[in-house]
C-alpha cells in the first residue's frame, strides 16, 4: 500500500462504513425475506356453475406456474445476498484496514488524523481549535502538518 492509497482510505472512511452499515442492513432484510418468504400457491374455488371450465385455446395451469415464479423469485434473492456479501466483504477490508491503522496510533497522532483527513478540517483549525481543546495550547500550521506527515508515515510502516 503506498501512501495516495492510504490517504484515499483514510478520506473515504466516513462513506465506506456508513455504506457497511447501509449492506449489512440490506443482507440482514434480504435474508429474512428469503427465509421468511410467503411462497405460496393460490387456488380457487370451483363452486357454482362451470367454475372449473377453463378457455379452450390455452391450457393452464396456475399452480405450476406460481411455484415457477417463486422459485425465480427464490433465485433472484439468494443472487442479490451473495451480491450484498461480496460488498460487504469488500466495505468490511477497507473499513477495518483503516481502523486498525488507527488504532496503532498515539491519541494525540489519532485524532489529529481523524480531523484532517476523515473530518476534513483544516491544519489551521486544528492547530487552533483542537490542539487547544486536547492540550490548552496552540500550534502552527507547519507543526500540525509535519505531525500529520509523521502519523501517515507511521501508518504505513505499521
Amino acid at each position: 500500500m503506498n501512501k495516495e492509497e492510504l490517504i484515499n482510505l483514510l478520506k473515504k472512511y466516513k462513506e465506506n462504513n456508513a455504506k457497511l452499515n447501509i449492506k449489512l442492513k440490506e443482507l440482514k432484510t434480504a435474508r429474512i425475506n428469503l427465509k421468511c418468504d410467503d411462497f405460496e400457491t393460490s387456488t380457487t374455488s370451483s363452486f357454482g356453475i362451470n367454475q372449473d371450465i377453463h378457455s379452450k385455446n390455452k391450457i393452464s395451469n396456475k399452480v405450476l406456474d406460481k411455484i415457477e415464479k417463486n422459485d425465480e423469485r427464490r433465485e433472484v434473492t439468494k443472487q442479490k445476498i451473495s451480491d450484498l456479501e461480496a460488498e460487504v466483504r469488500e466495505l468490511r477490508e477497507k473499513v477495518e484496514l483503516v481502523k486498525d491503522r488507527l488504532d496503532g496510533l498515539k491519541y494525540k497522532e489519532r485524532e489529529i488524523l481523524i480531523a484532517y483527513y476523515i473530518d476534513g478540517r483544516t491544519a489551521e483549525d486544528i492547530g487552533n481549535n483542537l490542539y487547544f481543546r486536547l492540550f490548552n495550547q496552540t500550534r502552527s500550521n507547519r507543526h500540525i502538518q509535519r505531525i500529520i506527515e509523521n502519523a501517515t508515515n507511521k501508518m504505513l510502516n505499521l
